[in-house]
């Protein structure tokens, strides 16, 4: 069986509760995604976009058609400075830099991107391709 992918707001980025006050301090400008979501892409973001960063209040399962419910009165303009695929394993220590203090190496990484998107360690490799997107505040 095929999962379903929800149709969610495009110029929006969803963050869990956990990185709320550094959003609020605007410390996070680098995040990660798994697989290509250039401009163009399915949920991708293009250079020069707006954006609205939310936190997440409910989480949100593709597999289940549930889309993520987010906290009211928490949002955060931002825009798409810089867009990229790489694999994990072509990321240096300088891709990191903007990320959020528990995302600071390939490991962290995959460990991160394996709880929030349910994947597993063989889902994610060095060879397996990532998306990082580089933002500034509004």
């Amino acid at each position: 069986m095929e999962d379903k992918k929800l149709s969610l707001n495009p110029n929006e980025m969803a963050f869990r509760k956990m990185y709320q006050a550094l959003l609020e301090q605007e410390k996070i400008t680098t995040v990660f995604r798994p697989g290509q979501r250039l401009c163009g892409d399915f949920r991708g973001y293009c250079a020069g976009q707006k954006i609205e960063l939310r936190v997440i209040e409910k989480v949100g399962a593709d597999w289940a058609g549930i889309a993520p419910q987010f906290i009211t009165g928490f949002s955060k303009g931002a825009i798409i400075k810089e867009i990229e695929t790489k694999t994990i394993g072509e990321l240096t220590e300088k891709d990191f830099e903007g990320s959020s203090p528990d995302i600071s190496n390939t490991d962290s990484l995959k460990h991160n991107l394996g709880l929030i998107y349910n994947l597993s360690n063989e889902e994610l490799t060095n060879d397996s391709v990532i998306t990082r997107i580089i933002f500034e505040y509004q």
